[in-house]
């Protein structure tokens, strides 16, 4: 269900209210009396948000029921917009192609350059109607739909794409790209809560866990 979540959002209100953000990694631990163990079972953190909206109007809360209720409450996914992380620039990824690649997949690393880094594949393409990525092959931009094409649900680069494919790669190219990302998340909850202000005016909140 590609459905972003901020698109059912009160302008009013919507993302100006208190979202919060956790990052949640796995680690196993094993003691043997006074000795601890730990073992890294993520290579990553997942992500959940908690929303508290003040107030949503009427119109809002309704479409906000409505994309609950289709998203069938935990069972499908769908795409939320982090305010403080949706987009990857050129300097925040790179890529070395080896000989042969005929498809890349976009991704973004958080901290760069320090040593507890990690990258993450983006799945979830801000489409080119909304935000045109720029995709560099040893630093000269490729035009997308004419040198490569891009699928926005898998965020993989098919090279062999386009009007005017580049083709497979002979190996060593450096792939940067400049492009904004949604995150695919399902309700932590099958339950909808909702508190009514008065008749105009509601707070619903809920909690949001992302999706590998």
């Amino acid at each position: 269900m590609n459905i972003v979540l901020s698109d059912y959002v009160d302008p009013d209100y919507g993302l100006r209210n208190p979202v919060e953000m956790e990052f949640i990694w796995a680690t196993d631990i094993v003691s043997y009396g006074l000795k601890r163990q730990t073992n890294q079972l993520w290579p990553q953190p997942k992500r959940r948000w908690i929303v508290n909206w003040a107030g949503l109007k009427s119109g809002a809360r309704s479409r906000l029921n409505e994309l609950f209720n289709r998203a069938a409450g935990r069972y499908r996914t769908f795409y939320w917009k982090d305010r403080d992380d949706y987009a990857c620039g050129l300097a925040d990824w790179s890529y070395t192609a080896s000989a042969g690649d005929t498809t890349t997949q976009l991704q973004k690393q958080y901290h760069l350059g320090e040593t507890e880094s990690w990258t993450e594949d983006k799945k979830a393409i801000v489409p080119g109607s909304t935000y045109a990525p720029t995709v560099k092959l040893d630093g000269v931009a490729k035009t997308e739909g004419t040198h490569f094409t891009l699928d926005d649900d898998t965020g993989l680069i098919d090279w062999t794409g386009g009007s005017s494919p580049v083709g497979a790669l002979s190996g060593g190219e450096v792939i940067t790209a400049d492009y904004q990302f949604y995150f695919i998340v399902a309700f932590e909850s099958d339950a909808f809560r909702d508190k009514l202000l008065i008749p105009t005016l509601a707070r619903p909140s809920f909690v949001l866990e992302e999706v590998p």
